[in-house]
């Protein structure tokens, strides 16, 4: 297998989650299982952990009925991506208006976009 970290934003990476309860944090949520750097690997992994689930839901098990397997892509500087929106967004939350500078420096998510107005003097 080619398993890589998968907090390694260098390299596009595939990860496989399991959504299920966490009693350590007393909260359902995703819950990193493995990431890959090959995309056979990856879809091999969820088939087989998916088919797992299945079979123990059919032989009677008590498991949760929202637990899940899911996976996700992450392209490399998504987590950048991700800490760069989160400080425009916590910026704008407490009325802090930015420089030009660090606004230029930000690599954000496709999703999100910046406008600015200025007092015309």
């Amino acid at each position: 297998m080619a398993a890589v970290d998968p907090d390694d934003d260098s390299i596009k990476r595939y990860v496989v989650r399991r959504y299920a309860y966490d009693p350590s944090r007393h909260e359902r949520r995703h819950q990193v299982v493995a990431a890959f750097d090959n995309h056979t690997e990856y879809m091999k992994l969820i088939t087989t952990l998916a088919d797992d689930l299945k079979r123990r839901r059919t032989a009677g098990e008590a498991i949760d009925r929202l637990e899940h397997v899911t996976g996700m892509t992450l392209e490399p500087g998504y987590r950048r991506r991700q800490a760069d929106a989160h400080l425009l967004a916590s910026a704008i939350r407490h009325g802090v208006s930015l420089p030009d500078t660090v606004l230029e420096r930000l690599d954000l998510p496709s999703n999100i976009g910046v406008l600015r107005s200025r007092k015309s003097d």
